[in-house]
């Protein structure tokens, strides 16, 4: 069976989270892998709560579901075990060996570095100085070597590629956006490392032969929290507060208001490209007009039916992907599958 994958195309902030829990809860796959660091947070609306997770892959909301994060991942072992028990996912959760652990000396070093936390916008979570001491083959702490977390540590690529060979069926969260890739970002304004299909694919233990269907998740609008392009950046106050509001766009690990700007199609063509998306998913579609949740959505008006239609521009580039969920709010539920 193949591995369905779950891609940011822009700048992160698309609603990854809710789209992977929605086809976790659907789709029933055996497994959910995440890979990526703490920088980068996945909302959850589920059950009345909201789940803000930094490492729990969002696929926990199906009870059956194991849990796994990859070799590509970075942890802060406090904020996984908070995780952990919100989530009640301690006999489901599986961790590669090789998981780096952020240490406080990473945090520390990252966030007295001016120029990462001024001009290029880092969270301050010690990921970057992390990424670094691993590139440099300076001694780290993995999984395996930690007291707390070695109980979990299983070989994840042996136990993924067998599950695959018995038909198992799984879904990789990839994390933040297009935009932010340290290898076809917007650089420097990018993260400290890919953030495409075929790392996450790698970053998980996996090969290229087993990737299925590739959701890029797509806003009608572009957001960021820290320094770099956002085109056509939104400045009025008054019109910025429905999306922080109504949007919820602040930063769910820095806490910072999110720059909002208009739909970039050049970034979107381009993480179809880079990507092989067979599907989008869009999220947000009800802060348009003409997409109003409280009647009942049976078709779109206004802007909302003015946005699906730009994104035929998008379905043109090959593998010519079709747009598959519409998400109309923040639940679990509130998506359509067209």
């Amino acid at each position: 069976m193949p591995v369905d994958i779950v891609v940011g195309g822009q700048a992160g902030d698309e609603g990854k989270g809710k789209i992977g829990a929605y086809l976790a809860h659907k789709n029933d796959y055996d497994y959910a892998i995440r890979v990526g660091g703490p920088n980068a947070g996945h909302t959850v609306f589920y059950e009345g709560s909201i789940y803000a997770l930094k490492t729990m892959p969002a696929g926990f909301v199906n009870k059956r579901t194991k849990l796994v994060l990859g070799a590509g991942t970075y942890v802060i072992p406090e904020w996984l075990e908070k995780e952990i028990k919100l989530t009640g996912a301690e006999r489901r959760l599986i961790i590669d060996p090789h998981v780096v652990v952020i240490e406080p000396r990473h945090t520390s070093s990252e966030r007295a570095d001016a120029r990462l936390m001024g001009k290029i916008g880092s969270v301050g979570t010690g990921l970057g100085a992390a990424v670094r001491d691993r590139i440099d083959r300076k001694k780290l702490m993995f999984a395996k070597d930690h007291p707390r977390l070695k109980k979990y540590v299983k070989d994840v690529p042996e136990l993924l590629n067998k599950a695959l060979a018995k038909g198992s069926k799984m879904l990789l969260e990839g994390t933040q956006g297009m935009k932010l890739s340290v290898l076809h970002g917007e650089y420097p304004f990018v993260t400290s490392r890919d953030t495409t299909a075929s790392t996450f694919m790698g970053e998980a233990g996996l090969g290229p032969k087993y990737a299925g269907d590739v959701y890029a998740v797509f806003k009608p609008y572009v957001t960021r929290v820290g320094p770099g392009l956002v085109s056509k950046e939104l400045k009025d106050k008054k019109a910025l507060n429905k999306y922080h509001t109504a949007g919820r766009e602040v930063g769910s690990v820095s806490g910072r208001l999110r720059r909002v700007g208009e739909f970039e199609l050049d970034v979107a063509r381009m993480t179809v490209r880079i990507n092989s998306a067979t599907k989008l998913a869009i999220t947000h579609i009800d802060l348009l007009d003409g997409a109003d949740i409280s009647r009942g959505i049976k078709s779109f008006t206004g802007g909302a039916k003015k946005f699906l239609s730009t994104l035929e521009q998008v379905c043109a580039v090959y593998p010519y992907p079709k747009v598959k969920l519409v998400s109309y709010g923040p639940g679990l539920m509130d998506v359509l599958e067209l």
